[in-house]
């Protein structure tokens, strides 16, 4: 009977490669890294109630400065939390990625997000995930803070007691400042460390360098052939889930062409409060100035084969406003 030949004791010792760099690169570039604690740059919160200066997730009692960050609302915030086992640390950024995808109400080039990731006493990773329009949030800064440009301003999302970053914005000053204030750090320790070597290893330079040559031959030797048989299972996983992916989109219905196409031809005067869809039928309740207009404007639209009212479109008091409901079937054909 074959065996995996990176099994050992009934665990993949490929795993630990991916969990080894992952713990790497969550003390360097983690939120709560140690190092980023000390080297990320502050950025002064501008809050309705005043300016707050931040460093590496903390505030501090500071003065301000020319980063800034500006707090979205939670009206503009659709936010989510994950719970993943301690072993998914390596693929937690996937693990981000998938559920953005399938939880985002968005256009893909529409949506923006940001996560922030914690261990609780169990030791489960709970991750906080929240997911905005950037088309929304641009509006709210040219309305508020008259800013055109995503790049002027850090983006933050309340989120319990703290705050998630949302990429794409103007965080990318910071992170390109913390990154050279690490790589110079690192080559200051890395000079130190070397020139600490050089002392203790001068009398035998000359053998050791020889040695080292060829150690270091054979261990880029044995490192590309391991690298190229990972490569091919990792391949042929992803070939896999790409495949299963593939089954799971054609198996559900795909409700955001339809809600992009409602978003165009529903006015101002109404809006819809519960979408519902299953296959090509589809049920609507809302509230509007006028329902039966609504409903006709819709009826000629070539995408719906019908659209009825199950029940009868009444008036909300003296508000001026009626609530409908309305069943939709969709036409063969429409995407």
């Amino acid at each position: 009977m074959a065996t995996n030949q990176f099994m050992l004791f009934g665990h993949d010792v490929r795993d630990y490669g991916r969990l080894w760099l992952a713990a790497w690169q969550d003390l360097l570039f983690g939120d709560d890294s140690p190092i980023r604690r000390y080297l990320d740059g502050r950025v002064t919160l501008e809050t309705d109630a005043g300016e707050e200066t931040w460093q590496a997730g903390r505030k501090v009692d500071v003065e301000a400065v020319p980063q800034r960050a500006i707090p979205l609302p939670d009206s503009l915030i659709l936010h989510r939390t994950l719970s993943l086992p301690s072993s998914a640390i390596a693929d937690i950024a996937s693990a981000v990625a998938l559920e953005v995808s399938a939880s985002s109400p968005f256009a893909v080039d529409d949506t923006a997000y940001g996560w922030r990731a914690s261990q609780d006493e169990q030791g489960t990773l709970c991750v906080d995930l929240v997911i905005v329009s950037r088309g929304a949030v641009m509006s709210f800064l040219s309305h508020t803070r008259d800013i055109h440009d995503p790049s002027v301003r850090e983006i933050w999302a309340p989120v319990a007691d703290s705050w998630v970053v949302v990429a794409g914005f103007g965080e990318d000053q910071r992170e390109i400042a913390y990154r050279a204030r690490l790589v110079k750090s690192g080559l200051m320790l890395l000079a130190a460390a070397l020139l600490i070597v050089a002392i203790v290893a001068i009398s035998a330079v000359f053998s050791g360098w020889k040695l080292s040559r060829l150690e270091a031959a054979q261990t880029e030797t044995l490192q590309e052939a391991r690298a190229a048989m990972e490569l091919r299972d990792r391949l042929a996983e992803t070939n896999a889930v790409v495949s299963q992916l593939n089954a799971l989109v054609g198996a559900f219905p795909n409700p955001h062409g339809e809600l992009l196409r409602l978003t165009e031809h529903v006015p101002d005067t109404a809006y819809i409060s519960q979408f519902t869809q299953n296959g090509r039928e589809i049920r609507l309740r809302g509230r509007g100035a006028d329902g039966a207009a609504l409903m006709q404007s819709l009826i000629e639209l070539p995408a719906y084969a019908s659209v009825t009212a199950p029940q009868a479109i009444r008036s909300m008091g003296n508000t001026g406003v009626e609530q409908f409901y309305l069943d939709i079937e969709l036409s063969e054909g429409t995407p």
